[in-house]
């Protein structure tokens, strides 16, 4: 597999392991490596797991250290760690979900990368209909969670408000609900997880 980095840290280029960021970037021209590449990592479902994974050890690296590190500070006012984190929190697990998700998308139609660009299908943040493109099946219960990290998706972190007002009422909605998120994003994840490894075995 080329171009990926693996959680040992290992970077695999063709047949060469670099064993470190730094003798990588040395050692390689990253822009005619990725301009050469292009199609190849695009294509590669293997890829957009990589940066699922990325994005959701981010995640989980907030709720499980910094959030309740924050929490224990803030005593009696713990209630102010969950809105400084818990919104970054969905945004970062809402793009790991969305690029899973894709990920799944690609390793069945890897005919949605041409013309030198990805397919508008694999641009778009509408998870339910990206979990649907899938080939999964939607119930009541994640249509709600897959909504709500959407709108945080495009609704959250680019800016310190919504794009427009409308927006901010659409969020509140379907606001962060406390300690029960990760708890759901953690099934969601594995499930998808099992969808995506069994596609590919």
């Amino acid at each position: 597999m080329t171009g990926i980095v693996d959680l040992g840290g290992v970077i695999n280029v063709g047949e060469e392991k670099v064993k470190n960021a730094k003798g990588f970037n040395q050692g390689i021209d990253l822009e005619n490596y990725y301009k050469g590449n292009w199609y190849s990592l695009a294509k590669d479902g293997q890829v957009w797991y990589q940066s699922a994974e990325s994005l959701k050890s981010c995640a989980d690296g907030l709720q499980k250290y910094l959030w309740p590190k924050d929490r224990r500070r803030f005593g009696t006012k713990a209630a102010a760690a969950d809105f400084i984190y818990g919104p970054v929190y969905m945004l970062l697990a809402g793009l790991a979900i969305e690029t899973l998700i894709k990920g799944i998308i690609i390793s069945q139609k890897p005919e949605l990368v041409e013309h030198q660009k990805l397919s508008k299908e694999l641009t778009r943040h509408d998870l339910i209909d990206l979990y649907q493109m899938a080939g999964l099946r939607v119930n009541t219960r994640r249509n709600n969670l897959l909504l709500r990290l959407q709108n945080y998706v495009e609704n959250f972190g680019r800016y310190p408000v919504t794009k427009t007002k409308q927006d901010m009422e659409k969020l509140v909605q379907t606001r962060f609900a406390g300690q029960t998120d990760p708890d759901r994003i953690e099934r969601l994840w594995s499930f998808l997880l099992r969808k995506f490894h069994s596609q590919i075995s």
